[in-house]
């Protein structure tokens, strides 16, 4: 019996990390499949993706192998400094500009143009040459990052979000980004893939041992479960292998949303401005007039349907 119970688990894990290496997603093998099918009917309405400079050809062809990269221009920069310095202007008056989490209060699109600016910009080419189709926003916001704690927690240990494999995470950095602001740190696709294949077997034991206690641990136990696992492994093996890109303010860092990363814990007397979008392909043209109406304030961690409108 505890034979068969062992050979089920290796299958059940051999055929989780195949949906996770295929979809590059851990959504799981029953809905992972839907957004990469929707991709391929987004590309099948869009067509041949338009030319891109060498230099931005680059960015992309180094996103599909690794998960992430990084740039910036001119005139990014100059959208950074337009956003940064009302926020610095109001900081100076003493508003209250930041929830709890450290979130800007106010819904961003329709309270930066700059942000249009970015996706009209270079963001844009690349996200419609990455995805070969239209993009769409799902949310953005705007965090203001500080060290508070004394020990990193949540998003600021290495993780993964866990939600659709076409999902891109699209981060600004808002001023200059140094590794002492707390600036992403971000492990390579082909080797946050080998994490996986272990952590599907950490997980699944410690779930076990707390069947065994006649227990079930919390949803946070198990995230601090997966972050030990990915920090220890990195310690031992990928600390090489990792990336923090660092720059001017107007840099722009696109990732997947699976690669293992963490950041936001700066330095004491250090801050991270920073923009956060999550991005998804479209069968139909970006709605620009619908975001400067509506916004593009977070409804939910990723989307139900993929071809929903937002």
């Amino acid at each position: 019996m505890l034979a068969l119970r062992t050979l089920a688990r290796t299958m059940k894990d051999e055929l989780a990390y195949r949906s996770i290496r295929r979809h590059r997603s851990k959504l799981g093998r029953d809905l992972a499949p839907r957004y990469t099918a929707y991709l391929r009917r987004c590309q099948a309405a869009f067509g041949s993706a338009p030319a891109v400079t060498q230099e931005l050809g680059r960015a992309v062809n180094g996103f599909d192998r690794h998960g992430f990269t990084s740039f910036g221009t001119d005139e990014d920069g100059r959208l950074a400094a337009g956003m940064f310095t009302r926020i610095q202007d109001e900081e100076r008056r003493g508003v209250d500009i930041w929830y709890d989490d450290r979130r800007y209060h106010r819904e961003i699109y329709t309270t930066f143009p700059e942000i249009e600016g970015f996706f009209r910009g270079t963001l844009g080419r690349f996200l419609v040459a990455t995805y070969r189709a239209h993009f769409k926003i799902f949310f953005g916001v705007l965090y203001k990052s500080e060290r508070v704690g004394a020990a990193p927690i949540g998003s600021q240990l290495w993780h993964a979000d866990g939600g659709p494999g076409t999902c891109i995470n699209v981060m600004i950095y808002l001023k200059d980004v140094e590794p002492a602001d707390g600036a992403m740190e971000c492990l390579p696709w082909e080797l946050s893939l080998k994490l996986y294949r272990g952590e599907l077997s950490v997980v699944r034991d410690f779930l076990d041992h707390a069947e065994r206690e006649g227990r079930t641990p919390t949803r946070d136990e198990v995230r601090e479960v997966r972050c030990a696992h990915y920090g220890e492994q990195i310690d031992r093996r990928y600390r090489s292998f990792v990336e923090q890109p660092t720059g001017r303010a107007g840099l722009i860092l696109p990732f997947r949303n699976n690669i293992v990363h963490k950041g936001g814990y700066p330095e004491p007397g250090r801050t991270r401005y920073v923009c956060v979008f999550h991005v998804y392909p479209s069968d139909r043209p970006t709605p620009w007039e619908r975001y400067r109406r509506e916004g593009i304030a977070k409804s939910g961690n990723f989307p139900r349907d993929p071809a929903a409108e937002f």
